[in-house]
């Protein structure tokens, strides 16, 4: 038995498997892309984004310790809305994971790239999900302990970088241009990416030493996330850059002062960790959640170290299908990213509705239903399609007996 419990993540193995994968491809790819396409603005749409995060953090950490095991929040809705909605949103979460990983697989290929001229993004994207695939077949405390000491080399270099920027920097005057409605609710929409992953957290409170754990993971992480957002968003708001403004700000200028000639190699290696840390996160929490449904026994298949090795496989050929289709041009990085998302607010906001009938009266309460009306709006920014696709699963889940 002691030696079971050792194997178990501790507060600094969970965060560490916390922080990587929510900074994940986020942080590579948002904050320069949201200050492309709103300039200054960025700065409220982070503000906001990253507030609603940390409150989103706190409710879903909140659930997980009420009620422990491999579906995560799910185990939440059913207790609080029953066995259909929690069928309802675990079919989001694996609906927005038949996309999500797949961004995220293109997104660390792209930056890969530049070292493999021949190879198709798409076949980047594959060879890394086996490196991914091999990652998921390991010990979850063993994982822990690695993201944990390469999402602290990475949280480091990233504030180190903007820090020196905004020590170096001359004036912080800001001008806040004026914007269009729709271009500001999707700018929301891009940005909930930052935020995405704190729903997963929950698939691993049965890998946990005691619930005290997850909370203090739970908030040193949020703390941790928000504090490398800022800092970059500030630093390229406000940073001196030779090129700022004639053409698209690119992330490696953050690094390249300090870094050199090293800064293409780091910030290609930071982007394939960081992608591959999400996909663990993800895919591992996802496949926890399959084999919890028990749909069949081919999918509740666990290995020795309590790997559920059926539901990896079935989500493995999903990714399959998913890369052909991005091979063959049926979908692009945009689509799979917005499909994602909007897959993802929909089982956020199911977990917040079911926050907010089991908290008691209280500042969580009401930032749940806060959070379920701010969700609901940034989620009509979506695509149409996603959209019909998310209300007629929920009709059918409501007629359904």
């Amino acid at each position: 038995m002691h030696n079971q419990e050792h194997k178990k993540l501790n507060t600094l193995t969970l965060s560490g498997l916390i922080i990587g994968p929510i900074l994940g491809s986020g942080v590579i790819l948002l904050p320069a892309m949201l200050y492309n396409m709103i300039g200054n603005y960025s700065l409220i749409i982070w503000a906001m984004i990253l507030s609603l995060g940390f409150i989103f953090a706190l409710v879903f950490g909140k659930l997980a310790i009420l009620y422990p095991g491999d579906g995560g929040v799910s185990l939440a809705t059913k207790e609080a809305l029953g066995k259909k909605y929690q069928l309802l949103t675990s079919f989001y979460l694996i609906c927005a994971v038949f996309f999500g990983p797949v961004a995220v697989l293109l997104i660390a290929g792209q930056f890969i790239k530049p070292y493999f001229p021949d190879v198709s993004v798409v076949t980047l994207g594959f060879i890394i999900y086996i490196i991914t695939y091999s990652f998921l077949l390991f010990r979850i405390s063993f994982i822990g302990k690695l993201m944990l000491i390469v999402s602290s080399a990475i949280t480091i270099i990233f504030l180190i970088s903007s820090i020196n920027i905004l020590l170096q920097t001359s004036s912080f005057s800001l001008v806040i241009p004026s914007l269009e409605f729709s271009q500001i609710g999707y700018s929301f929409l891009l940005a909930f990416w930052a935020i995405v992953g704190w729903e997963v957290i929950g698939n691993y409170s049965n890998e946990v030493e005691e619930t005290k754990t997850l909370t203090k993971a739970v908030i040193s992480s949020a703390i941790i996330v928000s504090l490398v957002y800022i800092l970059i968003c500030l630093a390229i708001l406000f940073g001196d850059f030779e090129k700022k403004g004639i053409e698209s700000f690119k992330l490696i200028w953050l690094i390249e002062p300090i870094f050199k000639s090293y800064s293409n190699l780091i910030l290609s290696s930071i982007s394939l960790i960081l992608c591959i840390g999400t996909l663990i996160l993800f895919v591992g929490g996802v496949a926890r959640l399959i084999s919890s449904l028990k749909l069949t026994t081919y999918t509740s298949k666990h290995l020795s170290n309590n790997t559920p090795i059926g539901a990896l496989n079935l989500l493995s050929m999903i990714y399959i299908v998913t890369l052909i289709l991005v091979y063959f041009e049926v979908l692009s990085l945009d689509n799979l990213v917005a499909f994602a998302d909007g897959f993802f607010i929909a089982n956020a906001i199911i977990g917040l509705i079911t926050a907010v009938v089991i908290f008691e009266n209280g500042f969580l309460k009401y930032c749940s239903i806060l959070l379920t009306l701010v969700f609901f709006v940034i989620l009509l920014f979506s695509n149409i399609f996603i959209l019909l696709l998310i209300i007629s699963l929920f009709i059918f889940t409501y007629l359904k007996k």
